[in-house]
């Protein structure tokens, strides 16, 4: 089950932004946390915040909730 409070919560804290859709960080901001995120991972959080169906997303991972465990364990190591 996917806990979009506690996504949302820990970008927050990773990237201090929360300038686009109800709290969420923008793209930039999401990949200056990490140099291991990559477009499928930002098209995940997308997918997550609801911005886009699966449909029109063309670079979405298999396992959204696997990607969504790298990208919370990235975010909880982060150092800022």
């Amino acid at each position: 089950m996917i806990n979009k409070r506690k996504i949302k919560n820990l970008l927050l804290n990773a990237t201090g932004c929360e300038i686009q859709h109800d709290g969420w960080p923008c793209g930039t901001c999401f990949f200056s946390v990490s140099e291991k995120f990559t477009n499928a991972d930002w098209q995940t959080i997308l997918f997550v915040r609801g911005d886009y169906k699966k449909e029109e997303l063309n670079n979405l991972p298999k396992d959204i909730e696997k990607r969504l465990k790298m990208i919370m364990k990235i975010l909880k190591n982060n150092p800022f």
